[in-house]
């Protein structure tokens, strides 16, 4: 989806759009839209910037850190973000960036791609670390099996470096 920048007047538009979830392609394997994503956004003008207020909600799945199972979870996630044209940026040398230009995004023949915002803004919305549960035990470091699962392997304990053998006397500090 496109935002054509001189179709945006000062007092703005509303635009609902739903991306299936084939249409936002998550570069990460380990990450997925298992829903459309719904998004609702308020774009509106101030000069030559365009800012765009929105929400996205849906549902996505990542892989458990410990085991790799499918763990799925909700998105929500509202978001403010404004553009401006690449001409206007400076492009003298040694231009110091003052502290309102740090949040601004450029745009480029006049069209704002929206699904690069979208996917970015789905991608801060999800967990950097997930597990399928607090108790996960994770994959066998062996075999690989998953110890989540009875009798998912009979591997013996693999032995400790004999370097490492005085840290399992440690007490825990918990």
């Amino acid at each position: 989806m496109k935002i054509e920048a001189d179709k945006v007047l000062s007092e703005g538009l509303s635009i609902e759009h739903r991306f299936e979830p084939e249409e936002i392609i998550l570069d990460d394997e380990h990450a997925r839209l298992t829903s459309p994503a719904d998004v609702h956004l308020k774009v509106r003008r101030t000069g030559e910037r365009i800012k765009i207020r929105g929400r996205i909600t849906a549902s996505a799945e990542v892989d458990c850190d410990r085991c790799l199972g499918a763990v799925a979870f909700p998105i929500e996630s509202e978001f403010d973000a404004e553009f401006e044209p690449a001409n206007q940026l400076s492009e003298e040398e040694g231009h110091e960036i003052a502290a309102d230009e740090l949040n601004v995004a450029t745009f480029e023949d006049g069209v704002i791609d929206v699904n690069d915002l979208v996917r970015e803004q789905i991608y801060l919305a999800m967990p950097a670390r997930m597990l399928c549960t607090e108790e996960c035990m994770g994959l066998c470091p062996v075999c690989g099996a998953n110890r989540n699962v009875d009798d998912a392997c009979d591997c013996n304990p693999v032995e400790i470096d004999p370097h490492w053998e005085a840290l399992k006397n440690l007490k825990s500090l918990n």
